[in-house]
């Protein structure tokens, strides 16, 4: 089995997907960042238990971040491979590029994949027919830790109609998530926003896009 689909099938093996605990922060980032080269579901299990008895921590919320940490960060590489199969994507050369995943029409770009927020002020409805109102609503409300930045970000947006709770099951949704970055890369709407970075309250002109999964 080739690792793209090895991991394919460990992120199935995921039944409930775990509170993050705590606040996501560096600290537990960088103690967490094996979750990038394990590729099964038990080896970020006993990688975590190791962490965390090595430093302390308690072995089941340390578990608990470090699976979710893991499950988000191998289906957001799953969808990236999907815009990098297009023509008209080109990928950074440094994977590890802290603001930039891929190229779309030359322009670079930060794929973030999320859950419809619910602390939005505005109903999903609105966000779709408004999704400047809402890609700009993101920025401002992005975590203010290592993963702050105002550069141009692709947002996929996901939500479960009937149960939101499992919402979460629609990252791994490849098949349809595959129809959709295949539609929106047909023809691109690109959003041309004004935001004010929240470090220095310069006012930032990025370019945005939303990309919705409704179910």
């Amino acid at each position: 089995m080739s690792d793209f689909n090895l991991i394919r099938h460990e992120l199935g093996k995921v039944t409930d997907l775990p509170p993050w605990g705590r606040p996501q922060g560096d600290a537990w980032d960088r103690l967490s960042n094996f979750v990038y080269r394990v590729k099964t579901l038990r080896g970020v299990q006993r990688q975590a238990g190791a962490v965390a008895a090595a430093n302390g921590l308690d072995v089941a919320l340390f578990e608990n971040y470090a699976i979710r940490r893991w499950y988000n960060h191998h289906t957001h590489n799953q969808i990236l491979q999907m815009f990098l199969a297009h023509p008209d994507v080109q990928p950074e050369e440094n994977a590890k590029h802290r603001t930039i995943d891929f190229y779309l029409r030359g322009l670079p770009f930060d794929l973030k994949v999320s859950r419809f927020p619910r602390a939005y002020p505005e109903s999903l409805k609105f966000a779709w027919q408004n999704r400047h109102h809402l890609a700009r609503w993101q920025y401002a409300h992005q975590s203010m830790q290592g993963r702050y930045h105002t550069g141009n970000r692709l947002f996929v947006v996901l939500h479960h109609r009937q149960t939101p709770e499992l919402t979460w099951q629609l990252r791994r949704d490849f098949e349809t998530l595959d129809k959709l970055v295949t539609e929106f890369l047909a023809e691109p709407l690109l959003l041309g926003l004004s935001v004010t970075h929240n470090h220095s309250g310069e006012i930032i002109q990025p370019w945005a896009a939303v990309i919705f999964y409704v179910k």
